[in-house]
């Protein structure tokens, strides 16, 4: 099995078992693997420990039971999950959420929760330093674009669904009823207000036809880029991106090359219909 195979695997039966106690090496045993390259392939894809996921998913599992059992007393959900002692799961609940599972219960307290994890389909490779994810380096020339673009606020919802439509607005109309080989999204820091980002859509520019009109240009510049694949689009796997790119980074002595004026770019090529995967292009120097 792949390592994204694994640890999708090894995330369901964690989900089945979370009313009793996991080992290590009960999760590597099932892969046929040791318990000390199983605990380097979860972190390296997940960005947690097998041991920190486990008692996250514990404990959000009993609070959702807090919220929806009232009638059940704690330390009945305690034992569910696995805990030994009310005591113990107290103490572990109040350190992960910072209240106490009766207040949490009473007062409704709101608070992020640890979900079931699902790993997107990307290639990694094993470096000295651990596991990271696959890439290659290229230098590119210049390419001219022209599409659309738009400032939103990544944490606000509805900015998000104008950036997904406009997503499927351009793949419609740039390669389902156009002629355009390839098209592009770039994504960085908007200039003008450092809590808000721009997002582009397009296609190169010799490759557009008819009116111009009302189309943003933009440049990729000739520059070095770290190039690596992953499925979807950008704004579908973007904490994932985030999380891989931040160890790449420490791993690979390269830095983010801010001259260009954008994070990154997306190649989407004439097969993504029926790959359904784009090419993350990341400046660098």
């Amino acid at each position: 099995m792949r390592y994204i195979e694994i640890v999708n695997d090894a995330i369901q039966y964690i989900e089945s078992n979370l009313h009793r106690q996991l080992s290590l090496e009960e999760l590597a045993a099932r892969y046929y693997v040791s318990p000390t390259h199983f605990y380097r392939i979860f972190q390296a894809l997940t960005n947690q420990t097998v041991k920190s996921y486990i008692l996250g998913r514990k404990l959000s599992a009993a609070a959702n039971a807090l919220w929806e059992a009232t009638d059940r007393n704690v330390a009945d959900i305690a034992f569910q999950y696995g805990f030994n002692s009310h005591e113990q799961f107290t103490r572990d609940f109040f350190k992960m959420f910072r209240v106490t599972p009766s207040r949490f219960r009473k007062e409704r307290v709101f608070m992020p929760l640890v979900e079931e994890m699902y790993i997107p389909a990307r290639d990694f490779k094993n470096k000295r330093e651990g596991i990271v994810v696959d890439h290659c380096c290229r230098e590119l020339n210049e390419i001219k674009l022209l599409g659309k673009e738009v400032s939103f606020n990544p944490e606000c919802p509805c900015e998000m669904e104008e950036m997904v439509r406009i997503y499927y607005n351009c793949c419609d109309e740039y390669v389902d009823r156009g002629p355009a080989r390839r098209w592009f999204g770039i994504g960085g820091s908007d200039s003008g207000d450092p809590s808000r980002r721009f997002g582009f859509y397009g296609i190169a520019a010799e490759e557009h036809r008819g009116d111009h009109s009302g189309l943003t240009e933009r440049i990729i510049p000739a520059t070095r880029y770290a190039v690596f694949v992953y499925p979807g689009f950008m704004a579908a796997v973007s904490r994932t991106v985030t999380e891989d790119l931040d160890k790449w980074f420490r791993v690979s002595g390269l830095s983010l090359n801010n001259s260009v004026g954008f994070d990154f770019f997306e190649l989407f090529s004439e097969d993504y219909r029926q790959t359904g995967k784009f090419y993350l292009h990341i400046p660098v120097i």
